[in-house]
């Protein structure tokens, strides 16, 4: 009885095994089968050519006004009149301010009465040269006296230029008691009011001409070097926009008419200066604002977008798909980027496919399917 159960269980067990045996290679079968199903991860890519972009450095830099002065009296005096409004566009030579004329004046007056007077005793010397002389001339008188009356007649000429002179000068004092615009321009907020005295050294009033606007701003050594291999044009175009603002068509046109030939041995910059055109007065002096700074869109380059570059501690690198359809690490040098483009210097040639999707999940030699799509940088 008992050899019977015991050959009964040894029967039982076996068959369980084979069960068990039969349940494992099914789920192997089934493992094999989902994992031959898994798809090959999607890709795009864009194929890299050598090509020309409109490439654009961003700086930051001031406002200055093209040309702007302080207005001050030429002479000293009781302020009378103001003619302007703080904040209005005057022209070169309007009146600015009226200075008391009345001490001017008299001195003018006395001054002509003077002139009065020399001519008179002038002409009378005149005429008494014109009566001697010929009474020299037929030996009736001593030359001596003509000659002494001769003398006489130019001390007398001598004084009523020196009258002329004295005059005009003060004439000059009379006309700068109305005080003129140097320039055209904005004039600010008069400095004094009506009523107070005015020096020769007090200034009055600012007049800023801002139809045309200096923008300076620096540039590293690194770029000069870059704008100077690349910029299509000697002095390059600019467009300056506003603190905060990126839209192009909104910014000031101009030209850089001014770089340094030297740099700035405490900040490693160089000075450079651009006119830009502001005749609708959108910005005014002694603003802060954005440069663009056009270096050339004539000159091919190897280039990606920068979201399409990654970082590790060898530097920058992209994803690349190879011949093979499997995903490859790229090591490249980038010689300048902005938001919108990087300028690669090694490490892609044309040809090149590029992985333009998201790259956070792929490894190296991953087997992918590719999809080629357009330029991601805008042209």
């Amino acid at each position: 009885m008992n050899v019977h159960k015991k050959i009964l269980t040894s029967m039982l067990l076996i068959s369980s095994l084979f069960i068990l045996s039969g349940c494992n290679d099914k789920k192997e079968e089934q493992k094999v089968e989902v994992k031959k199903e898994i798809p090959k991860a999607q890709v795009q890519v864009h194929t890299i050519k050598k090509e020309t972009y409109p490439i654009w450095v961003d700086f930051s830099g001031k406002t200055e006004a093209k040309n702007s002065v302080f207005v001050t009296a030429k002479v000293a005096g009781e302020l009378k009149e103001i003619y302007f409004k703080a904040g209005e566009t005057v022209k070169k030579g309007q009146k600015l301010f009226k200075i008391d004329d009345r001490a001017y004046q008299t001195v003018l007056s006395q001054k002509r009465a003077s002139l009065q007077k020399d001519r008179a005793s002038l002409n009378l010397a005149i005429a008494n040269v014109k009566r001697y002389k010929p009474l020299v001339e037929k030996g009736l008188a001593p030359r001596e006296k003509l000659d002494e009356l001769i003398a006489n007649q130019r001390q007398l000429q001598a004084v009523v230029n020196a009258d002329q002179a004295s005059i005009q000068e003060t004439q000059i004092d009379v006309d700068d008691t109305v005080i003129k615009a140097s320039i055209s321009g904005k004039v600010g907020k008069s400095l004094i009011d009506i009523g107070n005295n005015v020096s020769t050294s007090d200034k009055l009033v600012h007049i800023t001409q801002s139809n045309d606007l200096y923008v300076n701003f620096n540039l590293s050594s690194k770029e000069v070097f870059l704008l100077n291999q690349y910029k299509s044009e000697k002095y390059p175009k600019v467009i300056v926009l506003p603190e905060d603002i990126d839209n192009i068509e909104l910014g000031l046109k101009g030209k850089v008419d001014f770089i340094d030939s030297v740099t700035d041995e405490k900040t490693g910059t160089v000075a450079i200066r651009a006119t830009v055109n502001n005749e609708k007065e959108l910005l005014f002096p002694g603003t802060f604002v954005n440069i663009k700074l056009f270096v050339t869109d004539k000159i091919p380059v190897i280039a990606v977008h920068p979201n399409n570059l990654s970082q590790n501690q060898l530097g920058f690198f992209v994803y690349a798909v190879d011949e093979n359809n499997k995903v490859q690490k790229r090591q490249v040098e980038v010689e300048y980027s902005n938001k919108d483009l990087a300028i690669i210097k090694s490490g892609l040639n044309a040809g090149d496919k590029v992985i333009t999707s998201a790259t956070n999940r792929l490894q190296e030699n991953q087997e992918v399917v590719a999809s080629e799509v357009a330029n991601p940088i805008k042209k």
